[in-house]
């Protein structure tokens, strides 16, 4: 008994001790205006939906700090690490059974775009074998892509999507599939017109999910998910908490622009 009253004692001091979740490190990648780096602090409107559905939670990120990686290393690294997340991440059906998921935490429109003075016209999924098309290694658009019927082995794959675009502004490759918003986002902080590119081939309207990794206890799973729910409910007819970070980052120069040009898509 003597052994036993110290922890009663403690659970009624500390009652916390019951409701603690563990630590997580967070991933994500660079993908304005989601998630993206401003004066070297990891900020979007998916990041801060996701630091306060942790905080809800109860569950602690690691060291308070979200990691921005390629999106190849943080893919990689949550399929093989306990306790590890990642977003903002399309919830794919080849995705589907790694990971517990999250969400929705906003959607987006994948799509394969190229130059308007090309000209290109993609009728069917046979024609993109006449061109040479730039993809981000292992992200949802290039899946969908080889879906569509392009052939992986021809495709330019590499980690960031700034190094196809700039190709795709140099002609070096003739079309870049990926997040048309984002993309749009990312032409203008490299100093290219979007208006000078053309969505020619939609591949879908996509949600972007939390994604943890599999083995995270459901339990875990429903309180962020309750969590995100309750900050998207509206009371009264005023804005919910999760209007307000929208609005945070839509209100802000080049991207109310950004959200201007995904509501007319």
């Amino acid at each position: 008994m003597r052994k036993i009253i110290p922890s009663v004692f403690t659970l009624l001091l500390f009652p916390c001790l019951l409701c603690a979740q563990p630590s997580f490190k967070v991933m994500t990648e660079e993908l304005p205006p989601f998630n993206f780096i401003k004066d070297g602090e990891t900020v979007g409107i998916s990041t801060d939906v996701v630091r306060t559905v942790f905080e809800q939670a109860n569950c602690s990120i690691d060291g308070g700090k979200i990691h921005v990686y390629p999106w190849t290393r943080a893919y990689d690294a949550v399929q093989k690490a306990p306790r590890t997340a990642l977003y903002s991440m399309a919830r794919t059906a080849e995705r589907e059974n790694l990971f517990k998921w999250v969400g929705p935490i906003t959607n987006v429109t994948l799509g394969v775009i190229a130059k308007k003075s090309r000209n290109i016209k993609i009728s069917n999924s046979g024609d993109f074998k006449n061109y040479r098309i730039g993809t981000v290694r292992d992200g949802a658009p290039e899946q969908l892509l080889v879906q569509a019927g392009a052939d992986e082995a021809s495709l330019c794959r590499l980690a960031l999507p700034e190094m196809n675009i700039k190709k795709l502004q140099a002609d070096r490759i003739d079309l870049f599939a990926f997040n048309i918003q984002t993309t749009h986002y990312l032409m203008r902080t490299l100093g290219i017109n979007p208006e000078d590119y053309e969505m020619v081939f939609a591949l879908k309207e996509i949600d972007l999910y939390l994604a943890l990794h599999k083995d995270t206890d459901e339990s875990l799973v429903c309180s962020l998910q309750s969590g995100l729910d309750e900050m998207k409910h509206s009371e009264g007819g005023g804005a919910n908490e999760f209007e307000r970070i929208v609005g945070k980052y839509l209100w802000q120069g080049s991207h109310a622009d950004l959200q201007s040009e995904k509501d007319s898509e």
